[in-house]
């Protein structure tokens, strides 16, 4: 049956998000069309379509805006049925393929039609145009599994395609990252050897599992499993997955999917869990490693747990909420065995209280606290490896760790105002330890007129996993004057934090990141409240900048520009709708992404004489794994700015992006004229400081390298000459730690030339 947008109309009053279903009526599979009955869902539009079955519901985005401008057509909603029956949350920002490591996606068409519609299996089939290349997906549930199957065939109607990465990727909406077993890196990487083709979403109470055998290689945390490939002309390629939809972080099923999947010989594990003490752990874990690398986990009940393992050699310890972690037991499973291994030295866990001031003025410090030695639980939901201190109760934490030895980092501006303190410590079982730790700060950028700001930083919307308060208090743990959020085409968060930035007495920045598939732009400060009018998906720059300016921004950042889906590698591929808008403002020095093109266009627009000036921004989703402030930007108002003081100062170019050195201009600012007369000289002058220690100071100028300047210790003053020619010239400081702080220009003009 060929349909458009058409499927078997029921009731969507029945199945409204929270009422409970008994297993019987909804033990069939069903297609729903309509708004999404995943409660939180995305998928919200009269033609979306929802397939259930009494283990799970999934939606997709037929008539609704996908996030990240992805064509229509695809998986936006993603939920687990709960114990009670219900619906869970929704868990996925976005679930199905990606045709080209996102790069832009020219869309023109989806079709959808419903191959199968019965209790026992349901089949949906959508077909999208990414440029000449027709991509169709089929998804496929059936009754009673865990599993939803996909298949995409992607077929070249246009010119032949070289060097392309596509594949499945999986984008939880919040929650925590098992990466695929055996690698654990960030980086984009070709894959070898790895133990197994599965990456894991997980929390307390839910799991998502992408099965993905024909990957190669890892991009974004393991959340996109690719292989590489060429298309010839009328060439083409499919890939097939599974989508696994679990009811609580209990990851055994996922391993026995695989065993299935791969048909692979498999044995039994089980066995119990206690303390020291011989007291049941009632909710324990117990984690598989494969040559010491972590593989996968089984949660147990009442002390008790079994998992099945394919044949082979593992290594197995037993944890649980706080609990230190168990002796490290050798296992070798065999074919249809069952193998029995126990239990009984878990410590029950500890308390830690710290307090946190400024050496200087004793004053309550915000602060972060990382485990720098000592038991970090794999199971994020177990137990952080990161803490901060409390908004109200400034300088104060208080937490849970394991017993053991520690050695705790504590920071406050740690690497930018003052070096981060290390201290040794010991947790002991249900006993409290208190510490207090004196941070030694060595400036105070607002003293001198300077204010801070993270400059592209993400809460709890869509991948993003950080609630508001946290936010808050991981920029101000991190040193930074102003707090600020730019979330991917939402404003959800910004009247709360609005209000605890208020309640600090912290200036706050809404943003908004304005995310097509072409290029993504920060926007700010706008209005709260303010909605997003445009759609990512649809509309071109030109109307994407016209709505940014009626939401109130000053200014109109082109973020991470050169990566395959920044702005300026659209432009230079001609995908990006209607070609250039030069009333873009800022340029990002992202800190995740290699950012040497960005600072070369800049200079190359400073050349001819254009006003395009930096921002930065660490690009955080997760304060636990990632760090607020790791690249900021220094921005001088004079005194405390409100959000349209703060940014008009970086539209005239008053502010420099660091990663680490400080810049106290004493003569000049940055964005500001010198007027040069000839056989006149001038000089301008800095105060430099690096609690890391400084290395090298360089003058930049048109043509590269004016001056250059070696530094030893925290501080240091410098003068350099300017030349005698209109012009620009900037600074680049950087320190032992080989952290550097770009400036913006300071425009040199001689007064008997023309305007460049």
């Amino acid at each position: 049956m060929r349909t458009f947008c058409k499927t078997r109309l029921v009731n969507a009053v029945i199945f409204a998000a929270g009422l409970a279903f008994t297993a019987q009526s909804h033990a069939a599979v069903s297609i729903i069309q309509g708004k999404t009955i995943i409660p939180a869902g995305n998928a919200t539009a009269d033609n979306d379509l929802t397939v259930r079955n009494s283990k799970l519901a999934f939606s997709l985005a037929v008539g609704s805006t996908p996030p990240w401008g992805v064509a229509r057509g695809c998986i936006v909603d993603i939920a687990n049925v709960k114990k009670d029956g219900t619906l869970s949350d929704d868990r996925v920002a976005f679930a199905d393929f990606i045709p080209n490591n996102w790069s832009s996606w020219p869309n023109t068409y989806q079709t959808v039609d419903i191959v199968k519609d019965t209790k026992d299996e349901a089949i949906v089939e959508i077909t999208r145009d990414f440029g000449e290349v027709i991509i169709n997906t089929v998804y496929s549930l059936a009754a009673d599994s865990d599993l939803i199957h996909v298949k995409t065939t992607m077929t070249n109607e246009g010119e032949p395609l070289a060097d392309m990465l596509s594949g499945y990727a999986l984008w939880p909406d919040g929650g925590h990252k098992f990466a695929v077993p055996g690698y654990a890196s960030q980086d984009e990487k070709v894959v070898n050897n790895t133990l197994s083709d599965r990456f894991i979403g997980y929390d307390a109470n839910w799991a998502i599992a992408l099965h993905a055998p024909y990957m190669t290689q890892v991009r974004y945390q393991s959340r996109d499993l690719y292989t590489k490939h060429s298309l010839k002309k009328s060439e083409s390629i499919s890939f097939e997955g599974d989508y696994q939809v679990l009811a609580s972080g209990d990851l055994a099923p996922v391993v026995s999917a695989e065993i299935e999947r791969k048909n692979l010989q498999a044995g039994t594990l089980t066995g119990s869990v206690k303390t020291q003490g011989n007291k049941v752990v009632s909710e324990p874990a117990v984690v598989v490693l494969k040559s010491d690398v972590p593989y996968i986990w089984v949660m147990g009940e009442s002390g008790q747990y079994s998992i099945d393992l394919p044949v082979g050699e593992y290594q197995v310890y037993a944890t649980g909420k706080g609990y230190s972690d168990s002796k490290k037991h050798d296992v070798s499973i065999k074919n249809n065995e069952s193998k029995t291994l126990s239990f009984d030295d878990l410590l029950a866990p500890g308390q830690v209280n710290i307090h946190v001031t400024d050496a200087q003025t004793t004053t309550a410090l915000d602060a972060k606290v990382q485990i720098e030695k000592g038991n970090k639980p794999l199971i994020e939901f177990f137990g952080a490896k990161t803490f901060f201190t409390e908004l109200d109760n400034v300088g104060h934490a208080q937490f849970t760790l394991a017993p053991g030895d520690y050695q705790l980092k504590v920071s406050s501006g740690g690497d930018f105002v003052a070096k981060p303190v290390l201290i040794d410590t010991s947790i002991v079982p249900n006993k409290t330890i208190d510490l207090v730790v004196a941070i030694p700060v060595s400036t105070y950028p607002p003293q001198h007129g300077w204010y801070a700001g993270d400059l592209h930083h993400h809460s709890d919307v869509l991948e993003g996993s950080t609630p508001a308060e946290y936010l808050v208090r991981s920029q101000l743990a991190a040193g930074l004057n102003v707090t600020f959020v730019s979330d991917h085409d939402s404003t959800k968060n910004n009247a709360d934090i609005q209000a605890l930035s208020d309640k600090r007495g912290v200036p706050f920045i809404p943003s908004i990141e304005i995310s097509p598939s072409w290029g993504h732009f920060n926007v700010f400060p706008v209005e709260i409240g303010a909605q997003l009018s445009v759609d990512p998906g649809v509309d071109d720059i030109h109307n994407i900048i016209k709505d940014a300016r009626h939401m109130g921004a000053t200014v109109v950042a082109s973020n991470h520009p050169y990566i395959p889906y920044g702005y300026l590698s659209s432009l230079s591929k001609n995908t990006a709708p209607g070609g250039f808008n030069p009333t873009i403002d800022l340029i990002e020095i992202n800190a995740v992404v290699d950012y040497n093109k960005a600072i070369e266009k800049a200079r190359q627009l400073w050349s001819e004489g254009l006003p395009y000036y930096y921002t930065a921004g660490s690009d955080t989703h997760d304060v636990w794994n990632e760090t607020s402030g790791r690249n900021r930007m220094f921005v001088y108002t004079g005194s405390k700015p409100d959000a349209n003081a703060f940014a008009q100062a970086m539209k005239n170019g008053r502010s420099y992006a660091s990663f680490g050195p400080v810049i106290y201009p004493q003569n000049v600012m940055f964005g500001d004229t010198v007027m040069l007369a000839k056989n006149q000289p001038q000089s301008v002058s800095f105060d430099l400081l690096s609690v890391s220690g400084l290395k090298s100071v360089q003058l930049i100028g048109n043509d590269g390298v004016i001056s250059e300047q070696t530094l030893t210790g925290e501080n240091a003053s410098v003068v350099f000459d300017l030349p005698q020619l209109s012009g620009w010239v900037s600074l680049v400081v950087e320190d032992k730690k080989g952290h550097k702080a770009f400036s913006n220009p300071i425009w040199l003009k001689m007064v008997n030339e023309k305007q460049f």
